[in-house]
């Protein structure tokens, strides 16, 4: 198989050194080449520019004007597609190494190689900047396939946290949030309060104003809520159904009643009509229960939520449209939901720790690297 057609510049102020490098490469005319010579680096520079076609650069280091390597840097960084052979008088073999430890393909000694050497040399050098930039073309491709990945997993991660109806966090977000609080203010010894929220007579809504109203009536309250929780921390959940809860690290308990009497005020504000409602006087309203409890490592965190529940439960009893709060202290709390809760809760810990391991494993691995 005969090589392809090449196109060699040379750039190299010795006329005779250029003859004898013609000379070496007319010799086998199964290895067509065009060589073409400036004696300049400026010339040199001006033909790489240009629209002329090179396949390989020989190149002269002790070109006037230019001192070691330097000539070789200003060549290879302004044009890193294209092969570099140095061609030098100097056999200093740390230059040499050094040179090639750089990104040369190859350094011959000025009368020391033969017609063939030659011939190998720049056929190699051809044949690895190729195969360089082939994996450089790779390597892009992979970092882009990782970075589409990267996004996709976050858009898969927001599918499995977010609730498509409301847009706010789902009932699986809520257990991780709600137990990996726990736990971190367990530690810190700091409170954690819990607001549930239920839409007061949605039934009646549902049977009055159709499902599609509905929905639109559930994604204004979430909205509604979530405008409410202003900090980074304080996560807005749809429980489930027409039901909401709100997790408020570090707040007490009088700070998540005022949290919630927002809330309440907000549902209000909407002013969407509810003709089937006994308690909002015609308007949609919000029905609360606040419960607060400083994290204990011997206290189960399901009592929290049952807590804030049965809150909720006294006020829809009282007549709805109102917060109630739930005083005694929340570890005192007796249920047979307990049980159900913390295996509930402990599998939420468990799934966020595999979509963690998940995640480490699907994380953009090493590219791939020449040998």
């Amino acid at each position: 198989m005969h090589p392809a057609h090449l196109n060699i510049l040379m750039i190299d102020d010795d006329e005779q050194d250029v003859a004898i490098i013609q000379e070496l490469l007319s010799v086998n005319h199964d290895f067509p080449v065009d060589l073409l010579h400036c004696p300049s680096l400026t010339t040199g520079i001006e033909l790489l520019e240009s629209d002329t076609d090179i396949d390989i650069v020989l190149l002269d280091l002790c070109i006037p004007g230019t001192v070691g390597l330097d000539l070789f840097r200003q060549v290879n960084q302004s044009f890193p597609s294209i092969p570099l052979i140095i061609l030098s008088g100097n056999t200093n073999e740390a230059i040499a190494l050094k040179a090639m430890q750089e990104g040369a393909q190859d350094y011959l000694v000025k009368g020391r190689f033969t017609s063939s050497r030659l011939r190998r040399a720049i056929q190699y050098a051809v044949e690895r900047q190729g195969l360089l930039l082939e994996l450089d073309a790779k390597n892009r491709t992979l970092q882009s396939l990782s970075e589409q990945l990267e996004v996709a997993n976050q858009r898969l991660e927001a599918l499995a946290t977010i609730d498509g109806l409301t847009q706010v966090n789902n009932r699986r977000s809520f257990d991780e949030t709600f137990l990996s609080e726990w736990n971190r203010l367990c530690r810190e010894n700091h409170p954690l309060s819990l607001i549930m929220c239920d839409v007061d007579h949605f039934k009646a809504y549902n049977d009055t104003y159709g499902h599609q109203a509905g929905d639109e009536c559930l994604q204004r309250v979430a909205q509604a809520i979530a405008k409410v929780a202003k900090r980074p921390a304080d996560c807005v959940a749809r429980y489930g159904g027409e039901e909401f809860a709100m997790i408020l690290p570090n707040t007490d308990l009088d700070g998540a009643s005022q949290v919630a009497e927002a809330v309440r005020n907000a549902i209000r504000a909407l002013e969407i009509p509810h003709e089937g409602s006994s308690s909002g006087q015609g308007q949609v309203s919000v029905s609360l229960g606040v419960a607060s409890q400083v994290p204990d490592e011997n206290v189960a965190p399901s009592i929290l939520i049952e807590a804030a529940d049965r809150a909720l439960y006294v006020a829809k009893q009282q007549g709805r449209d109102r917060v109630q709060t739930h005083q005694k202290d929340c570890s005192s709390l007796e249920s047979r939901r307990t049980l159900e809760l913390v295996g509930r809760l402990q599998q939420a810990l468990n799934q966020q720790k595999a979509k963690r391991r998940v995640k480490l494993r699907l994380r953009p691995g090493a590219l791939f690297t020449s040998k």
